[in-house]
């Protein structure tokens, strides 16, 4: 086998499907920390999402069946992770669903100090656009999480999140312009806020 940084994914989910090990291993390695990255904005149940992450991998090594040219590798990987999560939190009478979960982002004042010390002006907007993301709902939260952070196209987000094509770019269209109607009509902020919001979950 070539080198693992050679092989596209699509090459890799081919040889994966044919039964080969090392597919899987460098598949697992190329996608755990994405996967788990999203996860736990689904559920705050960290073993739970790393189970349901191995549950994943095992069940792709033992069906064989998947078509390989009709996929995105990743698009599929998050959304088999999401219908694992949505299964496990189904069955568990003492968790809320998947569906009626919030999408988790983690930060706190802390964090906003330590990455903007000396700089009062981002410090500000960054506070003002936490405050305004807490008030999109999960799949608007959902959709610029994917298309800003994790960078999937608006194909893949809608096999990620089960709808068309068209539909995922309206509701990311309409996420931010909630977010700017929420925070601010300032130029600057307009240019920056979707770099802010990568540094942000990046240092989580």
């Amino acid at each position: 086998m070539a080198a693992s940084s050679e092989m596209d994914d699509i090459v890799l989910w081919g040889l994966l499907i044919k039964g080969d090990q090392k597919a899987l291993e460098i598949l697992y390695q190329r996608y755990y920390s994405l996967l788990l990255n999203y996860g736990l904005r689904c559920s705050t149940d960290k073993e739970l999402v790393k189970d349901c992450i191995q549950d994943l991998f095992i069940n792709l090594y033992q069906n064989t069946h998947i078509n390989v040219t009709n996929i995105t590798v990743r698009s599929y990987l998050l959304k088999a992770l999401r219908n694992n999560l949505t299964y496990k939190l189904a069955t568990n009478k003492e968790a809320d669903s998947l569906d009626d979960s919030v999408f988790h982002i983690p930060l706190n004042e802390d964090l906003f100090e330590q990455l903007f010390p000396k700089n009062d002006h981002d410090l500000q907007l960054a506070r003002r656009l936490l405050e305004a993301i807490s008030q999109l709902s999960p799949n608007q939260k959902t959709v610029l999480y994917l298309r800003y952070v994790q960078e999937l196209s608006y194909k893949e987000i809608a096999d990620v999140m089960d709808m068309n094509i068209q539909s995922s770019m309206n509701l990311s269209s309409r996420a931010l312009t909630k977010l700017r109607t929420l925070v601010t009509q300032d130029e600057y902020f307009l240019g920056v806020w979707q770099l802010f919001f990568l540094k942000i979950i990046l240092s989580l």
